[in-house]
């Protein structure tokens, strides 16, 4: 291959040489113009000969086989594409409800949300809610969480039965869901709280 390339370069150059020697031996006169169109046509004869030389077969090249790759790495490409856009998508709108759940004086670090692949929300799960607590100067408190469904503190883990849970209360709750409900268009049976 790279002995192909070579010879046909070396040729390329040997055609422009021979055309620039005839071309500086003619006398000037009004045939010169003739003469350097036939030397044009010549090098460019001599550029495209190895296309035009050979019987190019089309059978040597897999068409099919490229045009498949070609429409596997688009697929591939769009399926990337496709899954970063749904990916974003559901962060921001988990993102939407912790601000939600925030300003009502709640957090959950238990939020699981399914799509479809037009980014439709199916479902929405909620779950280990647990009140904000917030200290008089606005800061959250260290040493611990009340959660809906188990108990975390900094020091250690304590049995539930030490510790009172306060459930998010129904009426933070109902606006929470008519928030999604109204936000995202999904169906009241299809959002989780606990």
């Amino acid at each position: 291959m790279v002995a192909n390339i070579s010879s046909w370069a070396q040729g390329i150059i040997i055609a422009i040489i021979i055309g620039s020697i005839i071309q500086m031996i003619l006398p000037e006169n009004k045939n010169k113009k003739y003469v350097k169109v036939v030397i044009g046509v010549y090098i460019l004869f001599c550029i495209i000969s190895p296309v035009v030389g050979k019987n190019l077969e089309l059978n040597e090249f897999n068409l099919e086989e490229y045009i498949q790759l070609e429409t596997n790495n688009s697929k591939q490409e769009t399926n990337l594409y496709d899954s970063t856009i749904r990916e974003t998508f559901k962060n921001k709108v988990i993102l939407n409800i912790k601000s939600q759940l925030e300003s009502k004086g709640y957090e959950s670090n238990n939020i699981d949300i399914e799509i479809d692949e037009e980014c439709k929300i199916k479902k929405i799960k909620i779950l280990d809610v647990y009140e904000n607590k917030k200290d008089v100067d606005g800061s959250e408190e260290n040493d611990s969480k009340i959660v809906v469904n188990k108990v975390e503190t900094n020091i250690e883990s304590v049995d539930i039965k030490d510790r009172p849970t306060v459930k998010m209360a129904i009426s933070d709750k109902e606006s929470l869901i008519d928030y999604l409900v109204s936000n995202y268009q999904i169906d009241k049976k299809n959002i989780i709280i606990e």
